[in-house]
């Protein structure tokens, strides 16, 4: 008789470290690693490009040794339809490797996301409590970082700016974008707490000075779309929401106070100047609403007509956007995508949202109307993704790796917590889920890899800029790859 069991060879290989779970903790570390550590947007895209590569492993690491892969979103055929869409109109760009990074970017992120969704999927809401928690702590961690280095300038007499508020990021809004996200969650955990507990009380603070950091720092876009999401969350779901909804609004009203005490009154008291004054935001908005995004819009407009059908490849609006010195994105993800992937790849990317869109609206009908916890979450989830599309029609929140992450990690989480009130279309995954998925895991990983080998070094160690990006990018850099967007 052999020493080994002869039943046990026979069965099918699998990896040691599961897939969904590794990938949805390490999404989670990758956003308490940028909060905390990183000090710039080049170092936040190299620690996002970090993770990309090793989700991207971890995934061709189960689909070769036989493990269970079942990433799956549901919209998945058109999604698939708009990464072929796009792989089309990256073949044609003018710069291979700008486009390519681009493509395999968004095709890692949504391959992290349907690994998320999977763990999700299993595990339902106690796994979402999980994570929920995780992402707190990063958010808790990273406000404490604002708070240090807020208190330190007060005290040494140098005078903050919203910008220097935003620790750990080149722009303020690059913050606001992974607030959209981020601080509806916030709120929700504060609900999940039990009612007088310490743990909501620590939430609900946590909530309230992440508003008075939207306050502090001007953030029309983000307030707009947080109020656009509560009402339609209120619309869809009624009194189910007005829990919630409520709790938000104390929370914004609680940050305006915070807003006040700590940002304009205290400064003043130490002889410093107010950080952000509500003045700023009506002369702003009186000498011009857009910003400037007109100009941006009007010329994506122009490409979009020029090149309807594959656009100008992903990535390259920073190429022809230049000329404006603007932003090296449209500052409109519609236009984003139509400009630079196509209109047809956008009325993919719309058809699998709305498929998203329609099972997470639907998902309230297999919830009882006395489950709070269910509710809560549902509201959420729409409050957030709402949030996220309206955002994203006035701001980069589609470019910036921390807001990528994000929306990364509520896409998951939505799509995996559908999954696990046991839908009744939910079926096993198709023969051709396993191949589509190690096919685009490994494509995406090569481009990746490929494209950003020459300059990964060259920022991760904050070297110089060479003198072409100089030239482009002159004193002001507009990020979008790197810092220097321009190219």
């Amino acid at each position: 008789m052999p020493w080994y069991d002869t039943a046990a060879v026979r069965k099918p290989v699998s990896l040691v470290l599961p897939a969904a779970p590794f990938i949805t903790l390490a999404v989670l570390g990758v956003l308490c690693l940028n909060f905390v550590w990183a000090y710039r947007h080049d170092e936040q895209r190299c620690i996002e490009i970090v993770l990309l590569c090793a989700g991207a492993l971890t995934i061709l690491g189960c689909v070769v040794m036989g493990g269970a892969v079942s990433i799956r979103l549901s919209a998945h055929r058109p999604l698939l339809a708009f990464f072929i869409l796009g792989l089309l109109s990256t073949a044609s760009a003018l710069s291979l490797r700008h486009a390519i990074y681009e493509w395999s970017s968004f095709v890692l992120l949504a391959l992290l996301a349907g690994a998320i969704a999977t763990e999700l999927a299993k595990s339902g809401t106690t796994g979402l409590s999980g994570i929920l928690q995780l992402a707190g702590i990063a958010c808790a961690l990273h406000s404490l970082r604002v708070l240090i280095m807020y208190a330190a300038s007060l005290a040494s007499g140098y005078q903050p700016d919203m910008h220097a508020l935003a620790v750990g990021f080149s722009n303020a809004r690059f913050l606001n974008h992974t607030q959209t996200a981020l601080l509806p969650l916030i709120v929700l955990l504060s609900l999940q707490a039990p009612a007088a507990s310490a743990a909501r009380r620590t939430w609900f603070v946590l909530a309230a000075f992440w508003w008075s950091l939207l306050f502090v720092s001007e953030a029309r876009a983000t307030i707009l779309a947080l109020g656009a999401g509560g009402v339609l969350a209120l619309a869809l779901r009624g009194s189910h929401a007005r829990g919630f909804l409520r709790t938000m609004a104390l929370a914004a009203l609680a940050g305006a106070i915070l807003y006040v005490l700590g940002f304009i009154l205290l400064p003043t008291l130490v002889g410093l100047h107010p950080v952000g004054m509500p003045s700023n935001v009506v002369a702003r908005t009186a000498s011009d609403p857009s910003s400037g995004r007109t100009l941006l819009w009007t010329l994506a407009l122009q490409w979009i007509a020029a090149h309807p059908w594959l656009g100008i490849g992903p990535h390259h609006f920073a190429h022809v956007g230049h000329k404006l010195y603007i932003g090296a994105h449209p500052h409109d993800w519609l236009l984003q995508i139509g400009v630079e992937w196509g209109i047809p790849a956008l009325l993919c990317l719309l058809g699998a949202l709305a498929l998203g869109a329609r099972a997470l609206v639907r998902s309230g009908q297999r919830i009882a109307d006395d489950d709070l916890r269910n509710q809560r979450i549902l509201v959420a989830l729409l409050t957030t993704c709402a949030a996220i599309f309206v955002d994203g029609l006035f701001s980069g929140v589609l470019v910036m790796p921390q807001s990528q992450l994000a929306i990364a990690l509520v896409i998951g989480c939505a799509a995996g917590w559908v999954r696990s009130l046991g839908a009744a279309a939910e079926t096993a995954p198709s023969r051709w889920t396993r191949p589509i998925t190690g096919v685009l895991a490994a494509a995406a990983l090569c481009g990746l890899v490929w494209s950003v080998a020459p300059s990964f070094m060259q920022h991760a160690r904050g070297e110089p800029l060479t003198p072409a990006e100089q030239a482009i990018n002159d004193k002001v850099n507009w990020p979008r790859m790197w810092e220097a967007g321009y190219f």
